[in-house]
């Protein structure tokens, strides 16, 4: 599905610079905003949850966004998953039961460095890639962007126990 919906993606933003309307999947007009860089919501450290992610016996800081689907991931820790890449652009993992989507926008355009959740498959996403907007993606945090190279060489199905702190 998610091979599908990255097709998709390409083909909008060939659309786009054609000038033809670009569609959803479900053939409805997509629904992208047209924020800048700077007017999107960020982290804000001094208000963020610290979480610790340990991966092959390193330990990775990372900061959860104040949103209500980041609580309710912290909620949900401790946690060990297992991650597998996806299109050479993030590394997922299926949670063990759905976050919340109230108060959140429906869709995002995730940077590299960003934790995401994906609802519709209900995956937790570390993106390493660009992969542009969705509808469905909430960031719910950040990691140091020198961890990427470690976390980009992962081998397939890696386990990541996380925690508060």
């Amino acid at each position: 599905m998610r091979r599908f919906v990255t097709l998709v993606v390409v083909l909008l933003g060939a659309a786009a610079c054609s000038g033809t309307d670009a569609r959803s999947p479900t053939g409805t007009p997509s629904a992208q905003p047209n924020q800048s860089q700077a007017s999107r919501p960020t982290t804000q450290e001094s208000d963020a949850t610290t979480i610790r992610l340990t991966v092959d016996n390193r330990s990775i800081k990372a900061q959860l966004a104040d949103n209500p689907t980041a609580q309710d991931f912290a909620d949900q820790l401790p946690l060990t998953l297992t991650f597998r890449d996806f299109n050479r652009l993030e590394k997922i993992a299926e949670l063990p039961r759905p976050l919340t989507m109230e108060g959140v926008p429906e869709g995002d355009d995730p940077n590299i460095a960003d934790i995401g959740y994906y609802a519709p498959s209900n995956d937790l996403v570390w993106y390493y890639g660009d992969v542009g907007y969705f509808n469905g993606i909430v960031r719910i945090g950040r990691f140091n962007s020198d961890d990427l190279d470690f976390i980009n060489g992962q081998p397939e199905g890696f386990q990541v126990t996380i925690e508060q702190g």
